[in-house]
């Protein structure tokens, strides 16, 4: 399975320039610029942005871990907001499945912004 493919299709091509730079056995880590495309009113990355990156990277991690290659839905995603990023500036994003189940699997998914 292309995993770098299912993040260019539908809402998530928002996120285009999304760099997977290691995708290994249950976690992944990428590199994404704040683009005028993932920015709020404020010129800082959108929440929702930050969510669906938690979502998508998640999946990718989930896909690495589970012995099928599942690709699986979201049943509950919680997200705590401690800092802004602002336009221009890179943020990391680091998945890290920490239990991969028959039917569920739990990842924890960091941004950072890279100073």
């Amino acid at each position: 399975m292309d995993v770098k493919a299912l993040l260019g299709t539908g809402f998530d091509r928002a996120l285009v320039g999304l760099d997977l730079v290691e995708i290994g056995e249950g976690r992944v880590r990428a590199f994404l610029v704040v683009t005028e495309a993932i920015q709020n009113f404020f010129g800082k990355l959108h929440g929702g942005a930050i969510a669906t990156l938690v979502d998508d990277v998640g999946t990718v991690a989930v896909v690495t871990a589970d012995p099928y290659r599942r690709v699986g839905v979201t049943t509950d995603l919680h997200v705590s907001y401690l800092a802004a990023a602002e336009a221009g500036e890179t943020v990391s994003i680091d998945a890290e499945v920490l239990r991969c189940g028959l039917n569920l699997a739990f990842v924890e998914v960091t941004l950072r912004r890279e100073l």
